[in-house]
């Protein structure tokens, strides 16, 4: 029996909108700190990025962080902070 080779991964280029919104949302560690609620959160801000969710706030309550240690409208008020900085639009 014989196994095959994992898939190689291919990085992002840093300098993309994606990369730049999973690291921005991977920066909340001490904030969100179940990794799999921050791909979630990114994965929701994309949206946002791509007109398919009308807010952050959306976005936000669609990625649903339950292991948040902050509530939401201050979350929500970081979050937007950090994604003007980005300057993605």
């Amino acid at each position: 029996m014989t196994t095959k080779p994992p898939a190689s991964i291919q990085e992002a280029d840093p300098n993309s909108p994606i990369k730049k919104l999973y690291n921005m949302v991977d920066e909340l560690k001490d904030v969100i700190p179940v990794m799999n609620e921050r791909y979630r959160l990114a994965f929701c801000l994309n949206k946002y990025l791509n007109n398919e969710a009308n807010s952050i706030k959306e976005a936000l309550t669609s990625a649903k962080p339950e292991s948040c240690t902050i509530d939401m409208k201050e979350l929500e008020k970081i979050v937007t902070e950090k994604y003007n900085k980005l300057e993605l639009k």
